[in-house]
């Protein structure tokens, strides 16, 4: 029987066992003892008594969410030499740095009060970026243990006004980095325009843009689960809906026994601390991604942010219009809107079947959705302007905006 210690931050919260076979977590006493404790997810419940023990599937599918997915997994595997399917294992060299304040340790091993920052130049981390696909997260370098979700190659780093560094010990990154997706044309200026359209049109999104890094444009996104204080950053803690839900990575897709939107949203009201303004601006989410055409907006797409002693729904993030790539990409919803999968053929009736499964009336919803239409067609022009001048006039942002215009002028006919 082995052992890995979690916690959050630096205080320590349980024990995650592994017998040779399956998964259990259970929280320690002392911790269940602090009034600010707080829960890991939905599915590891506080249990005050210190009796608890979570056995599979609840330990699995949220343990096994903090690590990346598919062919990452795969490779970091390969590169540490274990199985992608042993998720003790790979939590064990990873866990570190994940999504979120959770840090793994290996049982018995002292978290390191101490943390640095390895100033990286501009051309050795385009030589780091280049290898992700066969040296993602920087795995089994020495000192550095960091463990995105995901499937796309990323690399936790800081940046600041000064450059980049790679965090060693206990210092947490503060931003990602995203190199292209290599079959799909320029992912790194189409997801950096489709956030920074979200943010223009009101919904909440962190920071991000394009750098170049040697010669190659990467997508960088600030951490929205990072805060910083005096001395630092600190790393706040978050959770997925697949975790909160109890579904693993492989299953995140509605058509695959993950969330639809049904569910979703009565996760909101059931576990926000302020269901009526989450309700709305995950709705607004939903819509949002109607009008950009992304088809890949499913549930490890939506997070809770645990901080200021409230659980509340966190920014969105990996906003990118999948339509665009009409050939290479299945574009039907990866949550279906009202029973239907095909955004093409999106009706009143839908939408109707929509705002009932979603428990919002009809009315609120044709609002909000002629609402973000106004401000798409307001402030879209101006940017999709702004990124042609600044990226030499990127064929992505064209296609994007025709992707906009049809779908604006479906939404018209639905309100």
């Amino acid at each position: 029987m082995e052992s890995l210690d979690i916690y959050l931050n630096r205080r320590p919260v349980g024990q995650l066992v592994h017998d040779g076979e399956t998964l259990s977590f259970r929280y320690d006493r002392e911790y269940l003892l602090l009034p600010a404790a707080q829960p890991l997810s939905r599915h590891l419940p506080l249990d005050r008594s210190g009796e608890a023990v979570f056995a599979e599937p609840a330990t699995r599918a949220f343990f096994e969410n903090l690590l990346p997915e598919g062919s990452v997994r795969e490779q970091v595997a390969r590169t540490l030499g274990l199985s992608p399917e042993n998720i003790f294992a790979l939590l064990a060299a990873l866990g570190g740095d994940c999504a979120g304040a959770v840090r793994v340790l290996p049982g018995g091993q002292r978290l390191r009060t101490d943390g640095r920052y390895r100033p990286i130049s501009n051309a050795a981390l385009a030589a780091e970026l280049a290898t992700l696909p066969t040296h993602p997260f920087l795995a089994d370098d020495e000192g550095v243990r960091l463990s995105l979700a995901g499937a796309q190659n990323k690399l936790p780093v800081r940046y600041d006004d000064t450059g980049f560094y790679i965090p060693q010990g206990e210092a947490a990154s503060t931003h990602i980095l995203k190199t292209p997706i290599a079959h799909l044309e320029n992912t790194v200026v189409n997801e950096s325009f489709c956030m920074n359209l979200a943010a223009r049109a009101g919904l909440n999104v962190p920071d991000a843009t394009v750098v170049d890094i040697g010669d190659l444009p990467v997508y960088l996104v600030e951490r929205y689960d990072r805060q910083q204080i005096d001395d630092g950053f600190i790393r706040l803690h978050q959770e997925d809906f697949c975790q909160a839900l109890g579904v693993e990575s492989a299953f995140k897709y509605e058509k695959e026994g993950g969330p639809g939107f049904a569910a979703c949203f009565e996760l909101l009201r059931d576990w926000s601390d302020e269901p009526l303004a989450d309700v709305a601006a995950l709705l607004r989410w939903v819509l949002f991604n109607f009008l950009i055409g992304n088809a890949d907006a499913h549930g490890k797409n939506i997070s809770f942010l645990y901080a200021a002693g409230q659980v509340r729904l966190a920014p969105f993030y990996d906003l990118l219009s999948t339509a665009v790539y009409e050939r290479q990409i299945n574009n039907k919803f990866a949550m279906r809107m009202g029973g239907q999968k095909d955004p093409r053929y999106l009706s009143v009736d839908d939408l109707t079947k929509f705002a009932a499964e979603v428990g919002i009336g009809l009315r609120g919803v044709k609002r909000e959705l002629s609402a973000l239409v106004k401000k798409v067609k307001a402030v879209g022009p101006g940017l999709a302007q702004e990124y042609r001048q600044q990226f030499d006039n990127p064929v992505i942002v064209g296609r994007i905006e025709q992707v906009l215009a049809q779908r604006v002028g479906k939404a018209e006919t639905l309100v």
